[in-house]
């Protein structure tokens, strides 16, 4: 490694458009700096995999990156994804094409449909056969079946498999005839909004393999980053890593627990559990028969219908708890309280899956990183420039170091990344985020966050060389200077001029 910027590592994480369009904007950056030949390997999860993919398809091809940023920007501009995919589920015609007949209809190969148009069928064998300045390329899911991230990755490196080690070598084997917009599909396929995406039957025709399921890669690591702590410190072939960041890894006050009160829903099921109103209602259902009075015979047996059932599941619960903990008291279910305790489980759930989980594995993960390449690793996050706190940037590390090379942080800066932060991490554009043009924004937030990230990497780890007019790295930093002053005074410049 001679040089901090000779040998560049990008990690885009999940997170939607908000991750594709900060991702994109990463890239512009580096594109207009001159430093993206020497990005040399990206990881991808789930929305950054969109970004990072078609990227990949557009070296397949050739393109230049203004083509590839006019092609992908409309993509993200029309947002007829969901759209597409929608009409996709309702229709036949889409599944019976010829490329299509293997996948089971479903969401997630819907969506998977609309990602292979956007990457015109490439393949992660197109990948391996052209020359690009992408020595590693690593898009990363989660393996449902062996619970342990899933890697379509080429073999820029002998040890470096494709997929994990659980698999077995005849998967291996069949990883050139994957669709790279299948890829982006597995990649992310989140719990809850989809169902998990089927490796090898929905990736192609004719394999006798037995399935594994495939989800969104946030699961396990919604960085990215893990990907490049499997190689030693002393074999690291990366001179930077940039960690392209755009969920935060603190809990915010809408995603914390908060035990269930008595609402409308935890009085209808204590209502329904009661023994009295069971009783109540079997009276109620042989006197509406007796009467023939059809109509309310047929509500109140319904209503009778879902007691027992209920009444037979906190019997079943009560006896299975009796029997594994063996206990002479037998344990009992307070009808009353069934509501309550039904939104607490479901709602602790939701916060384990969807919070907790994810989080401490990001923080994990982060530490990993920096513990293993401290000097050479930054986190360019999506909310940081809007100082939430203290007028400086969110976890800023030396800012009085910084600050007489940056300035304070513009009032407009701030503005278009709080706005950022604040986006949903949705695969669409809703009329209020098309009125605020979020996706310019998000594109723009990308771009000034890894300037500023850049300088800030500069001033703390080479300010000596920075100073020096005879080093190379001086020329770059006041490259970046120019273009900070340029964000400072308007954050959209860049995007403006890419999307004239």
């Amino acid at each position: 490694m001679s040089t901090p910027f000779s040998s560049i590592a990008l990690c885009f994480s999940g997170g939607g458009y908000r991750a594709a369009g900060f991702a994109l904007g990463s890239l512009s950056f580096f594109e207009k700096i001159g430093l993206l030949n020497n990005v040399k390997a990206i990881s991808t999860v789930s929305g950054g995999t969109i970004t990072g993919v078609k990227y990949t398809q557009s070296l397949i091809e050739n393109q230049t990156f203004s083509e590839f940023f006019k092609e992908y920007y409309q993509w993200l501009n029309e947002d007829q994804l969901v759209d597409n995919a929608i009409n996709h589920i309702k229709g036949y015609n889409v599944w019976n094409q010829a490329e299509n007949k293997h996948k089971h209809k479903n969401p997630i190969n819907a969506f998977a449909i609309e990602y292979n148009k956007l990457t015109n069928h490439k393949t992660l064998a197109d990948f391996e056969n052209t020359k690009t300045h992408l020595d590693r390329v690593s898009f990363n899911a989660t393996d449902f079946t062996n619970a342990i991230q899933f890697r379509f990755q080429n073999n820029d490196k002998p040890q470096r498999l494709f997929g994990n080690k659980l698999i077995s070598e005849d998967y291996r084997n069949i990883k050139d005839n994957i669709k790279l917009g299948d890829i982006i599909a597995a990649s992310s396929a989140f719990p809850g909004g989809f169902e998990p995406i089927a490796f090898p039957s929905d990736f192609m025709p004719n394999s006798n393999l037995k399935d594994i399921g495939l989800m969104d890669g946030g699961i396990v690591d919604n960085q990215g980053a893990s990907v490049f702590l499997t190689t030693s410190e002393d074999t690291n072939p990366y001179s930077l890593f940039v960690v392209n960041d755009v969920s935060s890894p603190y809990i915010k006050d809408n995603e914390t627990f908060e035990f269930a009160e008595t609402t409308k829903f935890s009085k209808i099921i204590s209502f329904l559990a009661s023994p009295i109103v069971l009783l109540l209602m079997l009276i109620l259902v042989i006197y509406t028969n007796l009467k023939n009075w059809w109509w309310l015979y047929s509500i109140s047996l319904i209503l009778f219908s879902l007691q027992v059932a209920i009444n037979i599941m906190l019997f079943y619960v009560s006896a299975s708890v009796s029997k594994m903990t063996n206990l002479s008291n037998t344990f009992k279910i307070n009808p009353q309280r069934l509501g309550k305790y039904i939104l607490n489980r479901l709602r602790s759930l939701m916060v384990m899956s969807g919070v907790v989980m994810l989080k401490n594995d990001r923080r994990q993960n982060a530490s990993k990183l920096y513990k293993s390449y401290n000097e050479i690793a930054i986190t360019s996050a999506i909310y940081e420039l809007r100082c939430k706190e203290q007028n400086k940037p969110e976890n800023a590390l030396e800012w009085d170091k910084i600050k007489p090379y940056t300035k304070d942080i513009s009032e407009k800066i701030k503005k278009v990344s709080a706005h950022c932060a604040a986006f949903g991490t949705n695969l669409w554009f809703d009329k209020n985020a098309k009125a605020n043009n979020t996706l310019d924004q998000l594109i723009a937030c990308g771009e000034f966050t890894t300037c500023y990230n850049l300088i800030a990497y500069l001033v703390r780890y080479h300010e000596d060389k920075i100073n020096d007019k005879d080093n190379y790295l001086n020329e770059i930093f006041n490259l970046l200077l120019s273009s900070w002053e340029k964000f400072q005074d308007n954050p959209m410049w860049l995007i403006n001029e890419r999307s004239k």
